[in-house]
């Protein structure tokens, strides 16, 4: 949710959404997308939750990360190889609207620190639903979109069931999917949607591909709450 204490930096509408870049007092400059705050420039734990189930594997070169036009993740991942030398040749982000990762090198640096220029960053601007689908024998998938239907005549679990579809077919055997998922409350008051509701669906939609899942609760400093990190191994590994 958007913290209307704070002042708007820059804002746009594109064809697929309103971005504002927001600065807070205590949490720094802020991503807010239609009025639901994304991430501010405190919050490197998210981002690092988003990584870390990455180590278990030896090796990790070929990574693609589903949204995170703020370039956090990406940022994370290739520092992330660095210390911990995993091996990547290409961190590949796909994402939908260029005006987010616009705003976002010009707002927010301090999140992304230069990843998107670094030479293993391959930046694809497009439909990921779409883009997935160009890709196999991944590595690993970093899922930083919404777990929420895209189209209106989708439920959340239609939406995730294909979803996940097409990433378990462009991961490899023993390949890693992590995943945002949803705030630790148990009930959502601004949505009235209950915490259980969101991880069943998400599971269900996992169970078939996925094994070995691993869930962790990482508190997000603007987000004020811990935060809900989904991550599994595809089946066959």
């Amino acid at each position: 949710m958007k913290d209307y204490d704070t002042t708007t930096v820059a804002s746009t509408t594109t064809r697929w959404q309103k971005i504002e870049i927001c600065k807070h007092p205590k949490y720094g400059n802020q991503l807010v997308i239609n009025d639901d705050l994304q991430i501010s420039e405190s919050d490197r734990s998210y981002n690092v939750a988003m990584v870390c189930p990455l180590l278990s594997l030896e090796s990790f070169p070929r990574v693609a990360i589903l949204g995170g036009g703020d370039g956090g993740v990406l940022h994370e991942l290739i520092e992330t190889d660095r210390i911990y030398n995993r091996g990547l040749k290409k961190a590949i982000m796909l994402e939908i609207d260029e005006e987010v990762i616009r705003l976002s090198k010009e707002h927010l640096p301090a999140i992304s620190n230069s990843a998107f220029d670094h030479p293993k960053a391959e930046v694809i601007i497009g439909d990921v639903l779409k883009l997935i689908n160009s890709y196999e024998n991944l590595d690993a998938i970093i899922y930083d979109l919404t777990i929420d239907p895209v189209r209106e005549d989708q439920t959340r679990a239609e939406f995730l069931n294909e979803l996940m579809q097409k990433v378990a077919r462009s991961l490899k055997p023993g390949g890693i999917l992590n995943m945002q998922c949803c705030g630790t409350q148990s009930y959502d008051p601004e949505t009235g949607i209950y915490r259980k509701e969101i991880m069943t669906d998400i599971k269900n939609a996992l169970i078939n591909d996925f094994h070995n899942f691993l869930e962790q609760r990482v508190f997000i400093p603007s987000f004020g709450e811990a935060w809900t990190f989904l991550a599994a191994e595809r089946k066959g590994g």
